[in-house]
């Protein structure tokens, strides 16, 4: 039960603006309130230099559900400014994501997962407002520890979809898809 309203508040945090929350708190809130096994963690970088400000937001959550089978999930905010003159603009954009695993032994997991990225606002100081459209990616990843829990080399095979929503986004056509596969070393230091 705490784990649904876990995510339950975080789907909600998801929809409204990260700067209105006070995330220490409601972080803290949250991890008293999960199993001792539930993993969480809020994740807040930030890049600021002239004409350039960008805040990135991310709140995760790890999950033991049984024997060697776990959930990750990942609720993202992004928001960005460019301050050029005439040429000024605004970009946010939101995403979530699930990805149930399953740990094979204690150097191998594989996971089949879903992350949705919502329309992506662009704003320009000529007054455009522009909706990107919203992406649905899946993916199969493998995982491959390195030793110890701090390292690990993933293998990706991910499959992203994009769809217009209306007549103004008919530039895509009927909608996009991108394949790829991505080999990624993570070191936790």
């Amino acid at each position: 039960m705490r784990i649904v309203i876990g995510l339950l508040i975080c789907g909600f945090a998801a929809t409204i603006n990260a700067a209105e929350l006070n995330w220490a708190e409601t972080l803290n809130w949250l991890k008293q309130s999960l199993p001792q096994s539930a993993d969480l963690d809020f994740d807040k970088k930030s890049i600021k230099f002239d004409g350039c400000h960008q805040r990135d937001y991310q709140l995760s959550f790890h999950q033991e559900l049984g024997e060697g089978i776990f959930i990750e999930t990942q609720i993202g905010y992004v928001k960005g400014e460019l301050s050029w003159g005439a040429h000024s603009q605004k970009t946010t954009s939101r995403q979530w994501a699930i990805l149930p695993r399953y740990r094979i032994n204690h150097q191998i997991s594989l996971g089949l997962g879903y992350i949705k990225q919502m329309d992506t606002n662009l704003e320009t100081s000529q007054g455009a407002d522009i909706q990107l459209p919203a992406s649905n990616q899946w993916l199969l990843s493998s995982r491959f520890m390195l030793g110890s829990q701090q390292q690990y080399v993933e293998v990706a095979l991910t499959k992203a979809a994009w769809q217009a929503n209306d007549a103004a986004q008919s530039w895509s056509g009927q909608g996009r898809t991108d394949k790829q596969i991505n080999i990624v070393y993570v070191a936790n230091f």
